[in-house]
């Protein structure tokens, strides 16, 4: 296997970034719960049976879920899957679609500008998924012949 070229080792390196912030906005939702229920909830009208939504829970095992599988997807970018380039592009996209969509909620300020972070974060990361290195790598990896697939001699 060839050695990674930068652009590689930099989006690994920011989504590794993006796993981190990810963490601490989880952390500032649970600290923020009671001002982000006020926004995402619904509205208590009259005698309304609807309750709050309880959201913190949902958050959490969502990212845990996504942690896992962008951590797995990252090795697999790193030995030069294809595939695996497309997925974390995809989570990549998916990240910057709900920080946008955050933003349009009106949420407190320390968690919109946290969501404006992470959008930049994800537009700056998703350049270097597919910088024309990153492609290289990865159809290089591929023309290349795993070691583990080489005939055995008797």
């Amino acid at each position: 296997m060839t050695k990674r070229p930068p652009a590689v080792e930099l989006a690994c390196w920011l989504l590794w970034f993006l796993l981190l912030a990810g963490a601490l906005v989880c952390v500032m939702v649970v600290v923020k719960s009671d001002d982000l229920g006020t926004v995402w909830s619904p509205m208590q009208v009259g005698d309304s049976t609807v309750q709050p939504v309880e959201f913190v829970p949902v958050i959490l095992v969502l990212y845990g879920v996504l942690a896992v599988l962008a951590m797995t997807l990252i090795a697999l970018f790193r030995t030069g899957h294809n595939w695996a380039r497309h997925s974390l592009a995809g989570i990549v996209v998916s990240i910057f679609l709900v920080t946008v969509a955050t933003v349009r909620t009106d949420p407190p300020s320390l968690v919109e500008w946290s969501a404006i972070a992470a959008a930049v974060l994800s537009a700056v990361t998703l350049v270097f998924i597919w910088h024309p290195q990153s492609h290289h790598f990865v159809r290089e990896a591929a023309l290349t012949p795993a070691r583990d697939s080489a005939p055995i001699d008797s």
